[in-house]
């Protein structure tokens, strides 16, 4: 199986939030075989990839933070991301365990005109990309296994292990022109409406509207009636592939570049540097953030 079906195929049973697990069920004399090993461990990494999912959302923890550095010798851009951990949009553990770093007018050497149009703004000069982290699973430890096809000269090997990873992606897009302040916990499921919901009865309504006088009461109710009614009785989001590997990104940064004419970089001799340091601009704080209990009880104390 190559990469990219490997990938999506991983996509696509991560984002199945609606089928039951099932783990073995073991008695003396039954005879396993591949598939009940494979079961065990889904069972177990996909039960805590949907705990991590509805119950937390998805965020950093702490760190990975993107920085923009320069290369004198010669000159060249360089984006850092920095070590950290998180949960992407399907609520699996990404662990950046060192720097990662690329040399920015490589990267936009690399790009196709199309690409890079899709996050330049002409009105103002501006060229974003965003810096997004999701999990990655990559095939270590090959060795050699009995050969299931007729072996023609070359060793059958498979992988022995599946070591956990991250995708570090750089995507040229605008940023949102308007900010969308609805519940968003859930990265692959619709976004919970601000109004209430088409569904609510009349006596529910009620009970909300008897704790008006408590603000703090009677926002939480009123939340929670969006909540009730906010899977439109499904929990399976039929995300199309695009969608899939869009709701599992973690956005870490957005970035502008300074770029008066996208044809200075489109353009760019080999040796040319393109992007100047000072013109590159990163925000960090556009990212969500998972809050802890630990980071509560400090809040509280220090207030």
């Amino acid at each position: 199986m190559s990469e990219l079906a490997q990938d999506t195929d991983i996509l696509e049973r991560d984002a199945d939030f609606a089928t039951p697990l099932r783990r073995v069920a073991y008695e003396a004399g039954m005879l396993l075989g591949l598939d009940a090993t494979r079961d065990e461990q889904t069972y177990h990494r996909r039960r805590i990839n949907r705990q991590q999912y509805w119950f937390q959302g998805s965020g950093t923890l702490v760190g990975m933070p993107v920085m923009v550095s320069a290369d004198s010798t010669p000159l060249s851009t360089q984006l850092h991301v920095g070590p950290g951990i998180g949960v992407d949009g399907l609520g699996r553990e990404v662990l950046v365990n060192e720097a990662y770093c690329i040399v920015l007018s490589d990267w936009l050497r690399a790009q196709t005109e199309t690409q890079l149009r899709e996050g330049y703004n002409e009105g103002t000069g501006e060229l974003w990309l965003k810096v997004t982290v999701r999990y990655a699973s990559c095939a270590v430890g090959k060795q050699p296994v009995l050969a299931r096809k007729l072996n023609l000269s070359t060793d059958a090997v498979q992988a022995s292990r599946t070591a956990d990873s991250v995708m570090l992606e750089l995507i040229p897009e605008l940023p949102p022109t308007s900010s969308d302040d609805r519940f968003q916990p859930w990265a692959s499921h619709p976004a919970v409406e601000n109004s209430a919901p088409a569904e609510i009865t009349t006596a529910e309504q009620n009970t909300i509207d008897a704790n008006v006088a408590n603000t703090e009461l009677h926002a939480q109710m009123e939340l929670q009636a969006r909540l009730l009614y906010a899977l439109n009785g499904q929990l399976d989001p039929g995300l199309s592939q695009t969608q899939l590997e869009e709701s599992a990104r973690l956005l870490l940064a957005r970035i502008a570049i300074t770029v008066p004419d996208l044809n200075s970089i489109l353009n760019a001799d080999e040796n040319d540097p393109v992007v100047d340091p000072l013109d590159v601009s990163v925000n960090n704080m556009v990212r969500p953030f998972l809050t802890t209990a630990s980071q509560l009880a400090y809040l509280q104390r220090s207030t």
